[in-house]
């Protein structure tokens, strides 16, 4: 399923020293990760695993963030 979310994105652990310090702007495209531990870093975590439909939802999500991102002519600003 694909919500809006509430415009508070969390970057994660790599990505937060680009918020913190560069003051960058972020986004966050969040898949239901209830079942992410249980194959994540072992030996059957294979792309054989990955539910189809969820993987073409997620492409389609980020395919269409992307273009939307590319194509918009809103320009950030720091409050400096």
């Amino acid at each position: 399923m694909i919500a809006p979310g509430d415009n508070n994105a969390g970057p994660g652990p790599d990505l937060i020293p680009l918020r913190a310090r560069a003051n960058v702007p972020l986004v966050e495209l969040s898949q239901d990760g209830s079942d992410y531990f249980d194959l994540h870093h072992t030996p059957d975590d294979t792309l054989d695993k990955i539910d189809p439909a969820a993987l073409r939802q997620n492409v389609a999500a980020w395919a269409t963030f992307a273009y939307l991102a590319a194509e918009t002519d809103w320009v950030y600003r720091t409050a400096d």
